[in-house]
């Protein structure tokens, strides 16, 4: 019979703590995807909801895109703010401002029909600009959280998380049209309200875990950040990720309703874009597996070469079926680009992530402000046209590669190792 020691009490409670901690982990991770859900369907909101209130309002395009912007605006702000705050103040209780925020946004701006007409705009802008600040702290600090729960496998874990953004984002106007078809717009604007404090609640509820690395913060440091070559390309590439995303999902239905060769109706042109973000969940789903068993540069090289490729074929062809094909590829070669991105910050600047990630959501809001509207404002040059506004999103895949390539050339930099 084994000999009992004194040290076995201790030994079974660090084994006892230690799968409580692992058990921990993998709540807060599941929690941590389904704070993507809930971007997406502060995302798809004001979209769906827009022609709506335009008529309500009697607003002119000029003012609907006003209201988009403000939402931008939000994200932007907060994803840097948030980024730093994590740093400081720590990132539940960051992530618990970000989820009230979100929550507060959006019962307030469900609130706005009982105001007076003229003062629509002023308290609408500040409503959206709190669920744009919302899912701007969602989307930096969440990469963040997930990037320290799952260190070892975080490509993986990170492209999962994502997967449940597309799932957001397909299920988001299926229940969207059925709140605005049975109790109005505003229904969907209580809806996310509640979703958000829900996921608030939860996260409250949970213990956190001690990331006991920490690293002084301070401007120095913070200007040798801005400064490293590899960060400003990362933003890059965060940047025209985006532009060539939501670019594409922003004018893929019109493209197909206006283009003499397809003309297919408003129906038909909206499932589309389902399925660009059924291709998006698949791909998102395999893309982890895929980081790795080959390199995360091999990966990207690919997504940018076939969504490249992918989006030009769609604009130079006439036949349907083909071009209903390219949208699909175009989702699946792109469903891992931001993931993947995040994931390399987390092997670059272990040090510096809230940081970092933060400042790269801010691009990735940034992105989503600009590269749209580029493509707008190109498809109203009669020479031109929406197919060539869309030919673009393959020119910022173009530059992604490249920067890709650059990455793969440069060495891990004095900014991600360890301060002394």
């Amino acid at each position: 019979m084994p000999e009992w020691s004194e040290t076995q009490p201790k030994k079974i409670k660090e084994d006892f703590l230690s799968v409580k901690e692992q058990f921990n982990r993998k709540v807060l991770t599941l929690l941590a995807c389904f704070f993507f859900v809930a971007q997406a369907l502060s995302s798809i909101a004001v979209p769906k909801t827009l022609y709506d209130i335009g008529l309500a309002y009697n607003l002119s395009g000029t003012q609907k895109g006003n209201l988009v912007s403000v939402v931008g605006l939000g994200f932007i702000v907060a994803a840097l703010l948030g980024g730093y705050f994590s740093e400081t103040l720590g990132k539940k209780k960051v992530l618990l401002i970000g989820l009230g925020s979100a929550a507060a946004g959006n019962a307030l701006f469900a609130t706005v029909p009982f105001f007076a007409s003229a003062y629509f705009l002023v308290s609408g802008f500040s409503f959206l600009f709190l669920i744009g600040a919302g899912k701007g702290i969602l989307e930096g600090v969440t990469n963040t959280l997930i990037i320290h729960l799952q260190p070892e496998r975080k490509s993986l874990f990170l492209n999962l998380a994502h997967a449940f953004y597309a799932v957001g984002a397909v299920t988001g106007p299926i229940i969207g049209g059925y709140l605005i078809m049975m109790r109005g717009w505003p229904s969907l604007y209580y809806f996310n309200a509640l979703v958000n404090t829900g996921l608030f609640v939860l996260l409250a509820t949970q213990k956190y875990p001690s990331f006991r690395e920490k690293t002084l913060i301070n401007w120095p440091r913070m200007k040798n950040l801005a400064q490293s070559e590899v960060f400003i390309l990362l933003n890059l590439v965060m940047i025209l990720y985006v532009g060539a995303e939501v670019g594409l999902v922003t004018w893929i239905a019109e493209y197909f309703r206006t283009n003499t060769n397809f003309l297919l109706s408003q129906m038909q042109s909206g499932l589309i874009i389902s399925y660009f973000w059924v291709a998006m969940l698949i791909g998102r789903f395999l893309y982890g597996s895929l980081v790795e068993r080959i390199s995360a540069g091999s990966a990207l090289s690919i997504s940018c070469l076939g969504g490249m490729t992918s989006i030009l074929i769609l604009i130079l062809t006439n036949n349907l079926g083909l071009a209903l094909g390219m949208v699909v590829l175009s989702g699946l070669f792109l469903s891992g680009i931001p993931a993947t991105i995040y994931a390399i910050a987390g092997e670059r600047f272990p040090y510096f992530l809230g940081i970092v990630i933060g400042a790269m959501a801010a691009g990735a809001g940034i992105g989503s402000t600009i590269f749209p509207n580029v493509i707008g404002r190109i498809s109203d040059i009669p020479s031109l046209g929406l197919k060539t506004g869309i030919g673009t999103a393959a020119l910022y895949l173009v530059g992604i590669f490249l920067i890709v390539i650059r990455l793969n050339h440069i060495r891990k930099e004095t900014v991600g190792q360890r301060p002394q």
